[in-house]
């Protein structure tokens, strides 16, 4: 479905010749304004250590979620005459790697975030701070959007800003805990954007998460690229359209929250422009259809080229600097824009490799990801005996309410193939990965102790590896708490709430999306 709004498109096109760099300057942005509930009001005097002009001592009203152009959704933009699409694959995770230094501790939060009017200045006559976006402050789910207007503040600095805006971040890692996969590497990859001045946009240094451990952190990462300051036209890394070719002015201010804070409060200001960079799987060293995770961001100071080991330990100062300015090159303005991107082909290419499924006794569950697709499209599910003569055995169609993701085939024990066949208006056709799936008898997850104690852990037997969600049902039919975890089969404890009452609960499996055929009936003591 499409949301109606404001449309902003962002045109730049480069007419000299470029360095020969592994990242391509993004050329055009498209971006609309879209609505979001949520509107707040406090009341809180500025960061402290904060030169905040004239007001630094005055309360100041916060107002969020102003009007209904609240957040600037990013949908394409375009790099050498190419138009990259968001990823419509959802799962994502974004983890902040921090480390202690001598100006910031434990989990401090620097944004910012757009106002409804313009410049933004540091001393309103009104004392009256009016925010387009409902207030969000955990910078882990602000990060893991799609939006140009909401972002960070010099995310590798650690020391030397002059409104105390340091931070204790020395690694960002987007996560894709399904991995993602391409035969299209030039195609597909991932967009860096970020708030800044022409000219003047900051290095950064990015490397392909390759692996995961059992806890869905990285394992292993491959060779890290680096992004160096400045813009397309003047070194050919970052793309930075102007205000003439359509570029979105941000009037905005950066906020702050401590951990002895309990609101983010204002620390400065910034009326900046928007620039962005683009990272293809090939650019990134990745071959055809090699599954990655995801893609981590460093500083650009440091180790000019860490392994994959040294990366991997944050602790290591040879690596990850604790002491780096601005200067240094930590002034990096993450946008809020942390997914990966790819031309139509290349996301329907990456959207069939998504196709998946596992075998529960007598049933096989298939399940896909799907690229958006404009009008109605057929999906023909295909079943083979032999891997080689496919049939259909179920036919649905995109364009509905809801777009299936997921079929139930019972074709008894033992081993089958299957297929998707995307069949698109112009009768032009996308074909699935195969995948194969064997029949066997369901397993027999244990459940145990039973009675359990609230606050003691509950350990589960003979899982499959994936993603569980397990619901603490009453029998009123009440779902009371949602366990989400992932395992890598075999045993799993999982903790049973403290403050659950005593009584009897029935405990719901979901794996991978489906629901176990039987709940498990639990009495709970309270302590």
């Amino acid at each position: 479905m499409k949301t109606a709004g404001f449309h902003i498109i962002l045109s730049l096109v480069l007419l000299y010749a470029v360095p020969a760099l592994s990242q391509t300057a993004v050329q055009q942005f498209t971006a609309v304004y879209v609505p979001a509930s949520g509107s707040s009001t406090y009341s809180a005097k500025p960061a402290a250590g904060s030169n905040f002009s004239e007001c630094s001592g005055t309360s100041f009203t916060y107002s969020w979620g102003n009007g209904s152009n609240n957040l600037l959704r990013l949908n394409s933009f375009s790099v050498n005459s190419k138009t990259y699409i968001i990823s419509p694959q959802p799962g994502s995770s974004v983890k902040l790697r921090r480390v202690n230094n001598a100006n910031v501790t434990g989990k401090r939060t620097i944004l910012y975030s757009e106002i409804t009017t313009s410049p933004a200045s540091s001393c309103p006559g009104n004392r009256t701070l009016t925010f387009r976006a409902p207030y969000q402050d955990t910078m882990e789910l602000e990060l893991n959007n799609n939006i140009l207007n909401h972002g960070t503040d010099n995310i590798f600095t650690n020391t030397g800003n002059g409104d105390n805006n340091n931070n204790n971040i020395e690694r960002v890692d987007v996560i894709f805990p399904q991995g993602v996969y391409t035969s299209f590497v030039n195609d597909a990859g991932f967009g860096l954007f970020e708030r800044g001045s022409n000219n003047a946009h900051d290095g950064v240094r990015i490397a392909a998460i390759l692996s995961l451990d059992v806890n869905g952190d990285p394992a292993s990462f491959g060779a890290v690229k680096s992004c160096i300051p400045g813009n397309g036209s003047n070194n050919g890394s970052w793309g930075h359209p102007s205000v003439a070719n359509g570029n979105h002015s941000v009037s905005a201010y950066v906020l702050r929250k401590d951990e002895a804070d309990t609101r983010l409060r204002v620390s400065s200001t910034v009326n900046q422009e928007l620039g962005g960079v683009f990272f293809s799987f090939a650019d990134l060293g990745i071959g055809f259809n090699q599954k990655i995770y995801g893609y981590t961001l460093i500083g650009p100071d440091g180790k000019s080229n860490p392994t994959s080991a040294e990366l991997l330990n944050v602790n290591n100062t040879t690596v990850y600097p604790t002491g780096t300015t601005e200067g240094d090159g930590g002034g990096l303005d993450l946008i809020c824009v942390n997914t990966y991107f790819g031309t139509n082909q290349a996301l329907a290419d990456m959207g069939t490799q998504s196709f998946g499924g596992e075998a529960w006794g007598n049933v096989n569950h298939l399940h896909w990801i799907l690229p958006e697709l404009n009008g109605r499209n057929r999906i023909d599910i295909q079943r083979s005996k032999d891997g080689s003569f496919f049939q259909n055995i179920f036919t649905c169609y995109t364009g509905t309410e809801h777009d299936p993701v997921e079929f139930n085939d019972e074709p008894g024990t033992g081993r089958y193939f299957y297929r998707l066949c995307i069949i698109l208006p112009d009768g032009s056709t996308q074909m699935s990965r195969v995948i194969s799936l064997t029949g066997d008898q369901i397993p027999e997850i244990r459940v145990g102790p039973n009675p359990v104690t609230a606050g003691n852990n509950l350990l589960l037997s003979g899982l499959l590896p994936g993603i569980y969600h397990a619901d603490m049902i009453s029998m009123n039919g009440t779902q009371e708490y949602r366990i989400e975890f992932r395992t890598s089969g075999g045993s799993q404890a999982i903790r049973v709430p403290e403050g659950i009452k005593t009584g009897i609960y029935l405990l719901q499996l979901d794996y991978q999306g489906v629901k176990w055929a039987k709940p498990f009936k639990l009495l709970v003591k309270g302590r």
